[in-house]
């Protein structure tokens, strides 16, 4: 329960920091864009806590034996959403116009073959994706490396530090790259077979969460103070 709430701060922080951020610079729009986009998954996370209550509590005795006793049903939806976000996002950040197109078309793919994975595995309501989550991360490990690309070869090399996609780019491709390799062997070490690896699981996991949070908190700060208000 420490874990789960204490990730749930550093979310809130960034949402709360990103509003501050929209509010001065109300001309950055795609700005905006993401800080909607925090706090829609700030909600889904405090939802998602639910099956955490009712297994590690007696709040909601009358949910167990429910489908909202496991919460695999409701990110196997919002991953899709949530990769997509990513990709658009750098997309809207491109300067290259078939970059841009190239991507999107990416994105178009990845949603429509998520979609067809869920429909016909039998996957929705007994585990997280691995087509969702490791094509979704590749994918955005791709967008946010081309951004970073696009950053040095261009004049905003020397003022990348103003810019909020630098902060999201870094913060995301790390945090996926470091918690992809977590979620793939997770379904080969279990707490009854390996208890150590559950818990050096959740270590990792918190701290790539933490940092990636941080990245945004610190990149809406940052950029508030150096850009001129609206």
């Amino acid at each position: 329960m420490i874990f789960l709430f204490s990730y749930l701060l550093f979310e809130l922080m960034a949402a709360i920091a990103g509003s501050f951020y929209i509010r001065k610079c109300r001309g950055d729009r795609f700005s905006r864009y993401f800080v909607y986009f925090l706090w829609l998954t700030l909600f889904v996370e405090l939802f998602g806590t639910i099956p955490a209550l009712i297994y590690y509590g007696d709040l909601f005795p009358s949910l167990k034996g429910t489908f909202l006793e496991k919460n695999h049903w409701l990110y196997n939806i919002f991953f899709i959403y949530n990769f997509s976000f990513y990709i658009y996002y750098f997309c809207l950040n491109y300067k290259t116009e078939k970059l841009k197109v190239f991507m999107k078309a990416l994105m178009v793919a990845y949603v429509l073959g998520a979609i067809v994975n869920l429909i016909f595995s039998d996957i929705y309501f007994i585990g997280i994706s691995p087509f969702t989550y490791i094509v979704g991360t590749i994918l955005l490990f791709v967008g946010g490396i081309l951004y970073l690309y696009e950053i040095l070869q261009s004049d905003k090399i020397l003022t990348f530090y103003k810019t909020i996609p630098f902060y999201i780019a870094v913060g995301s491709v790390i945090f996926h790259l470091v918690v992809t390799p977590l979620f793939i062997y997770s379904k080969f070490y279990h707490m009854e077979k390996s208890p150590e690896f559950v818990d050096v699981r959740k270590i990792i996991l918190n701290s790539a969460i933490i940092f990636m949070y941080t990245c945004y908190t610190i990149g809406f700060i940052v950029c508030s103070r150096k850009n001129k208000s609206y």
